[in-house]
């Protein structure tokens, strides 16, 4: 007798998720759950075709700041469309709760200001925060971790640039407690630069904390230190994302220190399991290099850092941005010298940017300019170029109103015009370059398309079994645009076709895994080995009905850096526990999405 079902997705190949052999089939739905897969039969109120498709479980972000925005924009089109129905979030040691009622009010306003404004902050406590949204209905899973920033941040006030006292400390774990309490997965850390975390003492804060989050089953996910490569500080008062207080060689070891301390960490707080940001070599290597010096690093890397772990019995996961050219997006060149910058000299601050476009005229002024540059503590969005000096071959115009131009990096340019010395291209001619095209037009954009932090790398680390892909992006709308203010690097199109790039790059072209391995890595590795979760990343029946259906033929972004917000190619359903969330390159407007609780 033929089955009834809620949906039934007939006649495509399914890959579960288990990293298992495909085999083709069909899944049926009713209500929230998978019911039944393989040679199925029935009736059913939605019936999707599948044939010459692939079926698979939604992919789960490992890495997300979706929590930030997802109020602003619940609907979160930019990863349903990309097929994401799971986000872990909460990453980085910032959350948007936990915090006292009576705490300080500049912290309100950051919360305030974090969430873009137009709502209303009515909750203090992590369960608070969790049932606001569980409220206000998302189309996405939102896995909740509490962070340390926001801890520490509510204990200390927005002075957090010292150590904690024990009466302080003694208060970050009772928020903590409160929000393991309430099913966080995990606590978060961000020890990089000018963060709250980075000024933390490791075995009476870190450590700390991390066994209150061990005791109830949750994960300890750090930002390591010197994810960026960094310089030090010119003094005490110096604070800043890409400089660093300590010694002047960590500029060299710092990246390696980082990635050793979060092991450190794990066995001092009782064995707890790691989840570890965005992952990058341990050690440091002068760009450029050739490709094969990358792959050592890589392997070096995983045998140092993650092999050795697992040797002694810690269980270390990582995840990482899968695609080299997500960094940014496209930005004025002119901008950078204003936006996001670690110390803006009074000069430049009383200076309009026409009035800077102006000034280049002034070879005086321009030497000015290039000791600002590389003082140590400037930064082109995310790259500093005194600890960086090819920052030139990472950034290509992307519009000028000299043709000459466009579409060429800043490193072409230069050297040619300056064939006979590479060292006079990389260190001045690179800034004559970029001063010539914003004197030329003010208004010219650039990006810095290549991640030099991980070049290189990501089939070697991919291919790990502790490793995941993530998009380290936010929930957005296709409406977003740089203008908007939200992003100071630009909109990146990895926040729109991540996990499509994925699937291209590193099935379709490189081949470093099998579809059954991508999908894996994608969707039972985070939904089980980083949240300990067995119905969601797999397809068989009692599992929640995530499900992605897309064209393997066809995938892939469909979007650049002038128009980052398109929808990816071969995306062609997707559903969030058992309800359809998006279909051919429109979102249907359902929000069945669940917070999901570590309880």
């Amino acid at each position: 007798m033929p089955e009834h079902y809620d949906v039934l997705i007939e006649n495509g190949l399914i890959v579960d998720g288990s990293g298992g052999p495909a085999y083709p089939g069909s899944l049926g739905i009713q209500g929230e759950r998978i019911t039944a897969t393989g040679p199925l039969e029935g009736e059913a109120r939605l019936t999707i075709d599948a044939s010459g498709k692939v079926i698979c479980p939604g992919f789960v972000d490992p890495h997300s700041h979706a929590d930030v925005t997802l109020l602003k924009y619940p609907q979160a089109e930019n990863l349903v469309m990309q097929g994401i129905t799971t986000v872990i979030a909460g990453n980085c040691g910032m959350s948007l709760a936990p915090f006292p009622a009576g705490a300080n009010s500049d912290i309100l306003t950051a919360v305030k200001n974090a969430l873009g404004g137009g709502l209303e902050v009515t909750w203090h406590t992590f369960e608070e925060w969790l049932s606001f949204v569980e409220g206000y209905q998302i189309s996405v899973n939102y896995a909740p971790l509490v962070g340390h920033s926001m801890i520490r941040t509510a204990t200390m006030g927005m002075q957090t640039y010292r150590l904690a006292g024990d009466v302080e400390i003694e208060s970050m774990k009772r928020l903590a407690h409160e929000a393991m309490r309430s099913c966080a997965f995990g606590l978060s850390v961000g020890l990089d630069g000018a963060w709250p975390g980075a000024y933390a003492g490791v075995d009476d804060e870190i450590v700390a904390l991390a066994k209150v989050a061990q005791e109830y089953g949750g994960f300890y996910a750090p930002h390591t230190r010197f994810h960026q490569n960094q310089w030090y500080a010119g003094s005490p008062d110096q604070h800043g994302y890409g400089i660093y207080h300590g010694p002047k060689g960590e500029i060299f070891a710092g990246r390696y220190h980082g990635l050793l301390e979060t092991v450190e960490i794990c066995r001092k707080a009782n064995g707890i399991a790691a989840n570890i940001a965005h992952f990058t070599p341990a050690y440091i290597i002068p760009i450029p290099h050739p490709a094969y010096l990358a792959e050592a690093v890589a392997r070096a890397t995983l045998e140092e850092i993650i092999d050795k772990a697992w040797d002694d019995g810690l269980k270390i996961m990582f995840n990482l941005v899968a695609w080299e050219h997500h960094i940014g997006g496209w930005t004025p060149i002119i901008d950078s010298f204003y936006s996001h910058q670690l110390f803006l000299p009074a000069w430049l601050r009383q200076m309009k940017k026409t009035e800077f476009a102006a000034a280049l005229k002034n070879q005086s002024f321009r030497e000015k300019v290039k000791e600002l540059v590389y003082c140590g503590i400037f930064k082109f969005n995310m790259v500093n170029p005194a600890a960086e000096p090819y920052w030139m071959d990472n950034s290509r115009v992307l519009t000028c109103k000299n043709p000459e131009y466009v579409g060429a990096t800043i490193g072409e340019i230069a050297r040619k015009r300056r064939p006979g010395s590479i060292k006079q291209a990389v260190y001045d001619e690179s800034l004559e370059v970029l001063f010539d095209i914003m004197m030329e037009d003010p208004q010219a954009g650039w990006v810095h398309f290549l991640d030099m932090r991980h070049t290189g790398v990501l089939s070697t680390f991919l291919k790990h079994h502790a490793a995941s892909p993530c998009t380290d992006g936010f929930a957005l709308s296709p409406d977003i645009r740089y203008e908007d203010g939200l992003f100071l690097y630009g909109v990146c199109p990895g926040y729109f076709s991540m996990f499509p790039h994925y699937l291209e790059t590193f099935v379709k072209q490189e081949g470093a895994l099998t579809l059954e391995e991508a999908v894996h890595k994608a969707t039972a590795v985070p939904a089980r080995d980083v949240l300990g979760l067995d119905d969601r990343g797999i397809l068989e029946p009692g599992a929640y009905a995530d499900v992605v259906v897309f064209d393997f033929d066809a995938i892939g972004p469909a979007g650049d850096y002038l128009q980052p917000t398109l929808p990816p190619r071969g995306i062609c359903q997707v559903l969030v526990n058992g309800s359809l969330v998006y279909e051919n390159g429109r979102h249907s407007g359902a929000r069945p999405g669940k917070v999901l609780r570590h309880c």
